[in-house]
């Protein structure tokens, strides 16, 4: 009798464990956000935001077919398709809020020298 205990406790807790490794797992901490964080930390006027969302839209599909690219191809493509947004963000921002915007893009470069070491 006492074995047939042991043995269903020691069922159950297995199954229990089991079970346990199918519940979602928490999403990977990785970047914050981005240029998108940064971006509403700069208190947008109702045009910029407007201008903001439409250039982003027109931008969505040549950013998801340079994803798809591999190596150097990838890399040129995403980087001017970055300095393509910088343009329009320089377009679109007042001095004070690009200015901010450096400041914060800084920050986040150095936040990532940082996790490097």
């Amino acid at each position: 009798m006492k074995k047939l205990l042991v043995f269903a406790f020691a069922a159950a807790m297995t199954l229990g464990t089991a079970q346990a490794d199918d519940e979602k797992k928490a999403p990977r901490k990785g970047r914050a956000g981005g240029i998108q964080a940064m971006i509403k930390q700069l208190d947008l006027t109702a045009d910029q935001k407007k201008a903001l969302a439409t250039f982003n839209k027109e931008n969505k599909e040549k950013v998801a077919a340079a994803r798809k690219l591999e190596g150097k191809e990838r890399r040129a493509a995403m980087k001017k398709l970055n300095e393509a947004r910088n343009a329009k963000l320089k377009e679109i921002l007042t001095e004070e809020q690009a200015k901010k915007l450096k400041e914060l893009q800084a920050k986040a470069q150095a936040n990532r020298k940082d996790k490097k070491k």
